[in-house]
């Protein structure tokens, strides 16, 4: 692959890879505040609690944006693509369940939102509805790469028929559950923490935009975001983990060595980005006034963003070269 070609895939992916950090922020919110809200009852500190109360509030804002946007590419899929229509008719289990899911997770958060109102000094138990948001994100992340698997491997034999008379016939692979394949348990757990990940860099800046309209004095406005900055730090550290895993799975390539070289170079782009994240969330960590420094924010937040555009840009190359 050239090298004008190399850097047309990462822009064209920029805007999916921007969405999908609002998905994973929205899926990850609820098992950082669940870790967070547990450490707050262990340790008997209301700091902890209180940020878990502020990654809840905007895991709402991020489940209605990104699912307005999965709804509108949907949809768009469904008119261009007759193949999908199809597919989806003969096999509508799965899909009519990740749309239950998603809309019971977007109505639970909507529900603890409102029925919070407005900030209150006594404690109140966060952590069982926390945990519930929690299963309830497993569960969309388990039906979601599920789903894209069978998906995936419809796309290729679509794109693969052979056609005769003007007429491509492709085999029918309908999408199941009963898979047990420990890569998508790996998938599953490595998405988690992307997710989580996703979540403490997107509370940085909601912490820095709602600053001025919190009730936290100075000094426990700084702890949460050390706390937020922390979070992404160890749970990024983690998800680093799983890149010699997508290393051997993407770079395993039937086509041509430049393919591989291809998703060599965006694979190493993910971690480099992702590491210079780390980074700048320790020096966030190690700061005494984090919101002095909203660059080190703004710049993680970044990072972040173009390793998910080069994870995507490598997928999709995979995919292709497939």
């Amino acid at each position: 692959m050239l090298n004008f070609e190399l850097l047309r895939i990462p822009a064209a992916l920029a805007a999916p890879a921007f969405f999908l950090f609002f998905g994973l922020a929205a899926l990850g919110a609820p098992m950082l505040a669940s870790i967070c809200l547990t450490v707050g009852q262990v340790r008997g500190t209301q700091h902890p609690e209180a940020y878990a109360r502020r990654l809840l509030r905007m895991a709402l804002t991020c489940a209605l944006l990104s699912g307005v946007v999965l709804s509108a590419v949907c949809g768009l899929a469904l008119y261009r693509l007759p193949w999908l229509r199809d597919w989806l008719l003969v096999a509508p289990l799965v899909p009519a369940l990740l749309v239950l899911v998603i809309m019971a997770y977007c109505v639970s958060l909507t529900v603890l939102r409102h029925s919070r109102g407005s900030y209150r000094p006594q404690r109140v138990n966060s952590l069982p509805p926390a945990a519930a948001l929690t299963m309830l994100s497993l569960a969309i992340l388990w039906l979601c790469l599920s789903l894209l698997r069978d998906l995936a491997a419809q796309a290729q034999a679509v794109l693969g028929a052979a056609s005769t008379g003007g007429i491509a016939l492709a085999p029918l692979m309908t999408p199941t559950l009963t898979s047990t394949a420990p890569m998508l348990f790996a998938a599953v757990l490595a998405s988690s923490l992307a997710g989580v990940m996703c979540a403490g860099a997107w509370s940085l800046e909601y912490l820095l935009l709602r600053r001025d309209r919190e009730p936290f004095g100075r000094e426990a406005f700084a702890h949460a975001m050390r706390l937020a900055a922390r979070s992404s730090l160890r749970s990024g550290l983690l998800a680093l983990s799983f890149l010699p895993a997508l290393w051997g799975r993407l770079t395993d390539l039937p086509g041509t060595p430049n393919d591989a070289r291809t998703v060599m170079a965006l694979l190493i782009a993910c971690g480099v980005s992702i590491l210079a994240a780390c980074i700048l969330w320790g020096l966030l960590a190690r700061s005494k006034r984090p919101c002095s420094s909203p660059m080190l924010v703004h710049g993680a937040l970044l990072l972040v963003w173009l390793g998910l555009t080069t994870s995507l840009s490598a997928a999709l190359i995979h995919f292709y070269a497939g």
